[in-house]
């Protein structure tokens, strides 16, 4: 599967996302909104634009460059699919081909209606096909779900699309404190599993989340302001916002004051009445409809039956002007308001709401008119989209591999939150790498040691063994879990568990056989086994070469022990890694990593807040015929990468704090301190896997043919190191570059 976002990647509106099956068969595009700003920040103007036609739009790139989705250059896209009713999620739907399908939720379409007789929308709906909510259904390769979502425009939805053994959840706009915010605790209470990309927006990012945090506290202090007030209320909000008019409508009677809405909010609410019976109506006792010459004529040409159908509800604002004192007036900021304003008494006692977005109230200079008025205006709203801390709610319900940021203009803030983020670009495509097959993974293994184990090697029966190793660079101890290896020269010279009971590799006892302890568990047998080390060690060293392995795999596991001591034994080089584990096993043994280090990049070193990563080593020597396999080798490590990285840094942290409570690194007490406090971050995009190749013969080949395989399809970094041990970022090179 491919996700393009052709639009929204750093800004709030025109979202566009583009999704392509990997056949190439089914391609389904996402939302087509106008944009709310230009390039340079500035207001998006479309009256400047609305003359032209689609070419000359996508010439000027104020059209998403979507192949096969306009009039004229299609149709090559499968689908379409609404989120929900705002012009920036599908303001340029005009230009759409009709023979496209569209897919959205009966809300959508019946606003959509709405604004087709009053905003001049333009959007063919013939092709419109309505989903019920939760139910799955099928556009070519894709399965998709719709999720409803609290949001301010109604009906609004969250789509989970699958295919290719992929799942991406599009959150669309959401928020969980509106009056539908049990949806989104339903959501997180029982999320979907297995998300593998949620592409999730962020328009809160960089914003202030205001006086009133949700739609209750709105409603308690439109209450109390029309308290205080004797005479007639302005209540500035969008018609299309319902759980404003209820809260409007709620406030209004709670203080026996009658709502006074227009024509178009009229048409509005009777057309999503069949959505819930909680949404104010015109026939409702303490609703009025108030006609105007510019709605009148919209909504006749659309059927002049329905000016007979609101005419029970009319109200003149001559009676307005004669009895304010119990209206609640909805209003919009536009030159009938303020003509109406001009025609109300001197001596009429007014205030305002303003109940919608600051940022609109900044643009305008409808505080300076009322203010010329002697109209008081008090801001009473709450976003309609996710704070901050819902953002973090529903990405840890839903748990997905990946977060893309979206209908944002702050992308790069969602590092700070997150540790899974991959930023794009607009129109930059994507490959998305399918989730690994977990049945066959398995748990990632648990390496770190048991407290009582820790114990025994620290202060207990096997401290004696602990000191040896420290004491000797050439000999190397890797965790378990339930047991210890004590390595030389890359092979196992000791399998011990907590027990005492031990084995080692018959090759190396020779001369020693009847002389070895059957067991570990007194200090006697520890110093038998520490007084045969040097016998059993030499054993190692004139093993014949092969011996039970290949040779250049013996000679591999013996650099992959010399990686040990230059990076963690041997302080002057000060290196930016440190290994913790050796032999890491995965995949159900179907692989396994040489090594898994934790990378301290120096130029962090000195923040407040510093943070270290995961490595995975590979090591390669000599002409290693398994390095034509190197690309799809590094794509199965990276898929398990994905599938368990969190538990894999939990992990390795332990294992970090337990090698440094027995002295097994050696490292300055400051840098110990540090370490201890370093948080081992599950972050993707951070996470590298090294192919490192060893090889003194310079014309070797050995890099050319790791390079030709291909470079591997994975989400963090792929490096390649060349030459010494101890190892520094700025000797390595992304896979695939001239070295």
């Amino acid at each position: 599967m491919k996700l393009t976002i052709h639009r929204g990647t750093h800004e709030i509106g025109g979202s566009c996302l583009e999704l392509v099956s990997g056949s190439g068969q089914t391609r389904i595009v996402v939302d087509v909104g106008m944009p709310l700003v230009n390039p340079d920040g500035s207001q998006f103007e479309w009256s400047s634009y609305k003359k032209y036609d689609a070419l000359h739009l996508l010439r000027e790139k104020i059209l998403p460059p979507v192949q096969g989705l306009y009039q004229d250059t299609g149709p090559a896209v499968s689908a379409v699919l609404l989120s929900h009713a705002h012009l920036d999620h599908y303001g340029f739907f005009r230009f759409l081909n009709p023979e496209i399908s569209l897919y959205m939720s009966a809300g959508t379409k019946g606003l959509a209606e709405v604004s087709n007789v009053f905003l001049d929308a333009g959007v063919k709906l013939e092709s419109a096909k309505i989903f019920d909510m939760w139910r799955q259904f099928q556009v070519g390769e894709f399965s998709i779900t719709p999720f409803l979502v609290d949001h301010s425009a109604p009906d609004a939805v969250a789509f989970l699309i699958e295919g290719d053994e992929t799942r991406v959840f599009y959150t669309g706009d959401f928020r969980g404190h509106g009056r539908k915010r049990v949806l989104f605790e339903k959501t997180v209470t029982h999320p979907p599993p297995d998300i593998d990309y949620l592409v999730m927006e962020g328009s809160m990012i960089g914003r202030s989340e205001g006086l009133y945090p949700n739609e209750a506290a709105v409603e308690h202090a439109m209450v109390k302001h029309m308290e205080g007030q004797a005479g007639l209320i302005f209540v500035f909000t969008s018609s299309q916002n319902l759980d404003r008019i209820v809260s409007t409508f709620r406030a209004a009677k709670r203080r026996r004051k009658t709502l006074v809405i227009d024509l178009y909010t009229a048409f509005v609410l009777d057309k999503l009445s069949a959505l819930s019976p909680n949404i104010p109506q015109f026939t409702w006792d303490g609703v009025k409809v108030l006609f105007s010459h510019y709605h009148a004529g919209k909504l006749a040409e659309q059927d002049k039956a329905l000016l007979y159908k609101y005419r029970s509800a009319k109200i003149d604002f001559e009676e307005i002007q004669e009895h304010p004192h119990d209206k609640v007036l909805l209003a919009k900021d536009s030159r009938y308001f303020r003509v109406l304003c001009n025609k109300l008494p001197l001596e009429t006692k007014t205030s305002a709401i303003y109940s919608m977005w600051h940022g609109y109230l900044e643009r305008s200079d409808l505080s300076q008119f009322l203010k010329e008025k002697c109209i008081s205006i008090i801001e009473i709203h709450t976003s309609g989209h996710a704070y901050i801390s819902q953002l973090k709610k529903l990405a840890g319900a839903l748990k997905p591999r990946f977060i893309i940021p979206m209908h944002t203009f702050y992308p790069e803030k969602y590092h700070d939150m997150f540790s899974n983020v991959i930023q794009l670009e607009d129109g930059q495509q994507m490959n998305l790498v399918k989730r690994p097959n977990q049945k066959k993974q398995g748990p990632a293994p648990r390496r770190a040691l048991s407290n009582e184990f820790i114990r025994r090697l620290k202060d207990g029966i096997y401290r004696p063994i602990v000191e040896r190793v420290r004491l000797d660079k050439d000999l190397d101890m890797e965790f378990r879990g339930t047991y210890i290896n004590i390595y030389f020269q890359g092979h196992s010279i000791l399998n011990l568990k907590q027990s005492g009971s031990f084995s080692i590799d018959k090759k190396f006892l020779r001369g020693v056989e009847g002389r070895v302890p059957t067991a570990l568990k007194t200090e006697k047998n520890v110093s038998t086994y520490l007084e045969l080390l040097p016998i059993i060690k030499d054993n190692v060293t004139y093993c014949p070469v092969g011996v039970g392995s290949k040779p250049s795999k013996s000679r591999e596991l013996e650099f992959e022990q010399l990686l040990i001591r230059a990076n963690n034994l041997e302080s002057r080089n000060n290196s930016e890694y440190i290994i913790l584990d050796r032999q890491y096993v995965v995949n159900s043994g179907v692989d396994r990593w040489d090594l898994v280090a934790l990378r301290w990049p120096l130029e962090r070193r000195g923040r407040p807040q510093q943070e270290g990563y995961l490595s995975v080593i590979e090591v390669k020597y000599a002409q290693n015929p398994d390095i034509q396999d190197i690309k799809s080798q590094v794509e199965r490590y990276a898929g398990y990468l994905e599938g368990h990285l969190t538990e894999i840094c939990e992990d390795m942290k332990i294992i970090l704090e337990q090698k440094l409570d027995l002295g097994l690194l050696e490292k300055t007490e400051g840098q110990i301190n540090r370490l201890r406090k370093l948080p081992i971050v599950p972050n993707v995009a951070e996470t590298e896997v090294i192919i490192y190749l060893i090889d003194y013969n310079r014309n070797s080949s050995l890099k050319d043919r790791a390079e030709k395989a291909g470079k591997p399809d994975f989400r963090g970094k792929v490096h390649v190191a060349l030459g010494g041990l101890a190892l520094w970022q700025s000797n390595l090179s992304p896979f695939g570059e001239n070295h």
